[in-house]
């Protein structure tokens, strides 16, 4: 799994450039948005993000390909320092899990939980969560591939 270190050495050779981070492969995603959650005016937005694991990537090129998924040029002079802000705080299975059973409590419709069940857990981090903002912004890796947990709100 990677640490703020790689991602701190990659931002200084190539993150610059926001493009760097475009595709993954294998990268699908499902997105709720706020007419999904029991009160739209709440503004929420839900997503959530899985790929197979590649053999040259710990995780870290993962993690940037699916924080970029709603990347508009309006927000690239504000890419970078989002993510030199993720807090990487390592999280255990039990603590990803209740993050992300409580941001879907209000769906109408919630995925099943939890999202991934038959792999091997093998770590996750916290990067962004309610104490500091309102969004929430997690990755975790199983034995076969990674997940991204994003939610956040306007109101």
């Amino acid at each position: 799994m990677f640490t703020r270190e790689d991602f701190q050495q990659l931002a200084r050779s190539s993150l610059a450039n926001p493009r760097f981070v475009a595709g993954y492969r294998g990268l699908h995603y499902s997105t709720y948005p706020q007419y999904a959650f029991q009160v739209p005016d709440s503004e929420q937005t839900l997503r959530i993000t899985r790929a197979p694991k590649a053999a040259a990537d710990n995780g870290l090129g993962f993690w940037l390909a699916a924080e970029s998924v709603d990347f508009t040029p309006q927000r690239e002079r504000y890419f970078a320092p989002y993510l030199a802000d993720a807090a990487f705080e390592p999280l255990s299975e039990p603590a990803l899990l209740k993050q992300i059973a409580d941001c879907c409590a209000e769906l109408i419709q919630p995925p099943p939980l939890p999202l991934i069940s038959d792999q091997t857990f093998q770590g996750a981090l916290l990067m962004y969560s309610l104490d500091t903002d309102l969004l929430v912004s997690l990755f975790a890796e199983y034995s076969q591939e990674y997940l991204h947990f994003y939610w956040t709100s306007t109101a």
